[in-house]
């Protein structure tokens, strides 16, 4: 996300065919933003030389000359990648004989850039399909949300960021429905609408 943010929306995903770039979530998240989303195919080293040779220069150039004795926590390693990543961005590169970044801009009028902040954090949200219980809740990560009543037994697609659960919604006809933990002793005393009451006499059984 912070990618897309800073450098614009890329055309297409060009990826391996690992676990963590081959999932639901992922195809989701290209979807809505408009990437063409493409996997290499299995078994051929020879299609993925421009992302192995990155790898390299980056195991060579920086991994190599770090201190990682002196890194406490990832948010440290990162700014160190930031640093490294940017330095490189403005220093000229021995093939081209141009600097990455003045490469980058010269299609900088085609590149496609994010509407607004909130628009690109609803498209990276994770989607769930629910099925609402009969006491307006949904389970997400094994914990209970409370959801508007007017969705009973109904399913529904819930969006959230894993880190931020107080912003989830459910999404329903171009509409965003706000979700809550649910609080399990207000719960109980909440009386639903759309409860109902079996009547077992269909059974051969008296009422109660």
């Amino acid at each position: 996300k912070e990618a897309v943010a800073r450098y614009g929306i890329p055309n297409k995903l060009y990826l391996d065919n690992g676990s963590p770039y081959k999932n639901e979530q992922l195809s989701l998240i290209c979807g809505s933003l408009g990437i063409v989303e493409l996997h290499t195919p299995v078994r051929d080293g020879a299609s993925k030389g421009k992302i192995e040779r990155n790898f390299r220069t980056l195991k060579s150039r920086w991994l190599s000359a770090l201190d990682i004795e002196s890194i406490s926590s990832l948010t440290e390693l990162n700014d160190e990648l930031f640093t490294y990543i940017n330095k490189h961005n403005i220093t000229v590169h021995s093939s081209t004989g141009e600097k990455p970044i003045d490469r980058y801009r010269v299609d900088l009028a085609r590149i496609k850039v994010a509407a607004d902040s909130e628009w690109l954090d609803n498209c990276f949200m994770n989607r769930v399909n629910r099925r609402v219980n009969n006491d307006a809740t949904i389970s997400i990560d094994k914990t209970s949300y409370d959801v508007p009543m007017q969705f009973i037994r109904q399913k529904v697609e819930v969006r959230y960021l894993p880190d931020d659960m107080e912003n989830a919604y459910v999404y329903y006809e171009n509409i965003k429905y706000g979700i809550r933990k649910t609080n399990k002793i207000e719960n109980g005393k909440t009386k639903r609408k759309n409860s109902f009451t079996i009547d077992y006499s269909k059974d051969g059984a008296k009422n109660v």
